[in-house]
């Protein structure tokens, strides 16, 4: 397993499962509605959360994600070493390629791909999942051609 793989992984393992709640519920079927005044409120949140993220304000990351997500996290440190990680790995991000909001399993993700400084032929691809009151629920960190379709 190469070192970007591991990456991967240990960020998907550590952010993007769901609470323990809503795993043992079924994926929704129909896609939550969403009014154009909250798509760009979502997409504000998604910036604000990425921008945060990037320049290492963990604090205000930490304030909105949610609680179990926080823990599986692991904290404050937790959101501080997942940013070293990625940092380390990836170098810092040098142009925004595209942002959007998708739906996966009927639940709200943002996206932010961009090209890095340590990723040659590749985008790296930051993913909140956000619940419908725009707090943080998972998270996903990873090159782009390893990041599941949306």
């Amino acid at each position: 397993m190469t070192v970007t793989r591991s990456l991967v992984a240990a960020c998907i393992f550590a952010c993007a499962a769901l609470p323990a709640g809503a795993q043992s519920k079924p994926p929704l079927k129909q896609p939550l509605s969403v009014t154009a005044a909250d798509s760009s409120r979502f997409l504000t949140l998604g910036r604000t959360y990425t921008r945060w993220f990037l320049a290492g304000t963990h604090d205000s990351l930490a304030a909105a994600t949610e609680d179990p997500t926080l823990v599986r996290m692991g904290g404050l440190a937790g959101i501080e070493s997942l940013r070293a990680r990625v940092t380390r790995q990836f170098g810092t991000q040098l142009r925004m390629v595209e942002e959007k909001l998708t739906r996966r399993d009927g639940r709200l993700q943002f996206w932010h791909a961009a090209t890095f400084s340590g990723l040659r032929n590749d985008q790296m691809v930051i993913r909140w999942v956000l619940n419908p009151q725009g707090r943080i629920v998972g998270a996903g960190f990873g090159p782009r051609s390893q990041a599941q379709a949306d």
